[in-house]
């Protein structure tokens, strides 16, 4: 069964992006700010990572981090935050909050594809990204 990434974006090129590099691997659910995401989890659906845009309406990240984390059903999932900001500041601000990792904007395909892995607590190597001398 696939691993299920619960993504919070608006944009809908990101969202194509996101499809495109991860959807052969990973099912994915796509809500448009963090109010959403946390109904659809509080109708009892699960997720197995959460990413999550720094800058998603209605909610901010640190409040949707704080709410996610109070509910005992929930606090176990990583969560990922995509920022395009880059300071210690903000990083500390989400990883207080009880994010489990910060990221910057934009990350590369196999970049995005390996904090994936680590937050799922996969393997780190991809046999794509691996070239072995003979």
């Amino acid at each position: 069964m696939q691993e299920k990434l619960l993504i919070i974006q608006t944009e809908s090129a990101v969202i194509k992006t996101f499809e495109a590099v991860l959807g052969s691997e990973y099912k994915l659910i796509v809500k448009n700010d963090g109010l959403e995401a946390i109904d659809w989890l509080e109708k009892g659906n699960h997720a197995d990572l959460i990413i999550a845009d720094a800058g998603m309406p209605y909610l901010n990240s640190v409040d949707f981090i704080k709410e996610l984390r109070s509910n005992i059903a929930h606090r176990s999932i990583p969560i990922l935050i995509l920022s395009d900001l880059d300071k210690v500041t903000e990083r500390n601000l989400y990883i207080h909050a009880g994010a489990t990792d910060f990221a910057i904007k934009p990350l590369s395909k196999s970049q995005l594809k390996q904090r994936i892995r680590q937050l799922l607590g996969k393997s780190t190597l991809d046999s794509q990204d691996v070239l072995l001398a003979s």
